[in-house]
């Protein structure tokens, strides 16, 4: 009963939030169907409830981390093996080919096999409209209402009906496991070094982060620990130059209206953030502890600045960019700023105040194993000790700069050490928008005193402000009353 009582006082808090940015008629519609949703006792989770610990031996995992053995397994023979509590099918999502350089798989795709119940696709398969080149990977750009359409959060319910139906995935019966192929970045035959070409994990643990927070079980999820160009072969694992056909029938309309758990407590607003910077990691906030530890996935360089050689110098405009830039504002402007580069950045270099470094790659095993997750033992002494940022009754806030190499970090704390673990979606390319200093008038945004104002010693730790001639920046509203419009329409979206 606390529950359901807890569930009606949050649905009609965020009606209210919601209310004041909507019409009359909008109004109406999205109260009576929070109303609905709450009389139909959705369950609203906290981290907590999220966490998922993996057994000491992967091996022994059935969801969450799986081994190339078991995949092998659930692959070769899916109806005798699969899990006691999965009904329904094994869909295998493969983020490129297994067989992109030599030495390794010498097929593309791991077999599908559908008298088994076995189906196998490239996570490009699925091409959206409206959503840029190379391909989705769970986000789109999103209102805020602070801002509108520019940094990218979490899909909406729309796209994750449609991209279940394209795949033909029911999350209440079936298994949905993410692999790596071979890498990101390969060229020239070359195998990808780990800070490049392990990115593709950073994609599949996102996958399970945006199903999760849509209300999947995570015994409906898994990926694959080590990419299948060097497991596939040793393990067993069956190989196919093909993949399957999708077959828009097969979920029988499932959607993730069906699950009735609100798991939205995964993602942090930026106003969620603010009181955790604010507060030194110790926010009152719904759904996690008292105690919050945000961990900022970059590189370490970048989180300290050392790699231009700077400390903590917010007065000085550096006339070179090459020298003071280093937040780039998307994956496609990534990397060290060149000569002559047309990248673009933040309006300010810093991390959020309280946040410890922890470089995503830490967590993982170089190219020649596959880019698989360090042992659990090795993991929890990483977070325990050598970063200390966790100890009992914390909350993981993972970051970075567009919450990507933060889902390693949150899928290792979150599903192998079964730590509350939750996200900020916008992470940096969003936090340093919100500029009222730079010695530059026309990057500023916002006034001095505005209330989400970031650029501040009280809120981040401030390296340098940028050139001013690469900066790219979102529009914010100033007169935005939540910074989390979108989590609240896809709490509606259940109705």
């Amino acid at each position: 009963m606390k529950q359901v009582l807890t569930t009606v006082f949050l649905l009609l808090s965020f009606a209210f939030g919601i209310a004041c940015q909507k019409d009359k008629k909008d109004n109406n519609l999205l109260l009576a169907g929070l109303l609905f949703l709450a009389a139909n006792q959705i369950k609203v989770n906290t981290a907590a409830d999220l966490t998922n610990e993996s057994a000491e031996n992967y091996n022994d995992n059935n969801w969450g981390l799986i081994t190339p053995a078991k995949l092998a397994s659930f692959a070769s023979n899916w109806q005798a093996n699969k899990p006691s509590h999965i009904t329904g099918n094994l869909i295998i999502l493969q983020t490129d080919t297994a067989n992109r350089v030599a030495g390794g798989a010498a097929s593309a795709y791991v077999a599908e096999n559908p008298s088994q119940g076995v189906y196998v696709y490239a996570l490009d398969d699925y091409t959206p409209a409206g959503l840029p080149s190379g391909g989705f990977r769970f986000n789109q750009t999103r209102d805020t209402g602070l801002f509108k359409e520019s940094v990218r959060y979490q899909a909406n319910g729309e796209f994750v009906d449609d991209w279940l139906k394209f795949f033909g995935i029911n999350l209440s019966k079936d298994l949905v496991v993410f692999a790596v192929g071979t890498a990101n970045g390969v060229s020239g035959g070359a195998y990808p070094a780990k800070a490049t070409g392990a990115g593709a994990v950073q994609d599949i643990t996102r996958g399970v982060y945006w199903l999760r927070y849509w209300g999947a079980d995570i015994k409906h999820l898994a990926i694959l620990n080590g990419n299948l160009h060097r497991k596939a072969t040793a393990a067993g694992i069956p190989l196919s130059a093909s993949k399957s056909t999708p077959d828009l029938t097969r979920n029988g309309g499932f959607s993730v209206k069906q699950l009735r758990v609100d798991n939205t407590v995964l993602t942090l607003g930026l106003e969620d953030i603010y009181e955790i910077a604010k507060t030194n990691g110790n926010a009152n906030l719904f759904g996690i502890t008292a105690k919050q530890q945000i961990i900022d996935a970059r590189p370490g360089t970048q989180f300290d600045g050392s790699a231009q050689g700077l400390s903590n110098d917010r007065s000085a405009l550096v006339a070179n960019p090459a020298n003071s830039a280093y937040i780039t504002t998307s994956y496609a402007s990534s990397g060290s700023p060149a000569a002559g580069s047309t990248q673009t950045f933040v309006p300010f270099e810093a991390n959020i105040r309280s946040a410890k470094t922890f470089p995503w790659v830490d967590l993982l095993d170089d190219d020649t194993d596959g880019y698989q997750f360090k042992s659990k033992a090795a993991i929890k002494t990483i977070f325990d000790t050598t970063r200390a940022v966790y100890s009992p009754g914390t909350t993981i806030v993972s970051q970075c700069r567009t919450n990507f190499e933060a889902q390693v970090n949150g899928f290792a704390s979150i599903n192998i050490l079964g730590y509350p673990t939750v996200y900020y979606d916008g992470s940096l390319v969003e936090w340093t928008a919100l500029v009222a200093g730079h010695g530059t008038s026309s990057v500023n945004q916002v006034p001095s005193d505005f209330k989400w104002r970031t650029d501040m010693a009280g809120v981040s730790n401030i390296h340098w402000y940028n050139h001013p001639n690469h900066i790219v920046k979102p529009t914010a509203n100033l007169s935005a009353t939540t910074t989390k419009l979108f989590i609240q329409e896809d709490k509606a979206y259940k109705f």
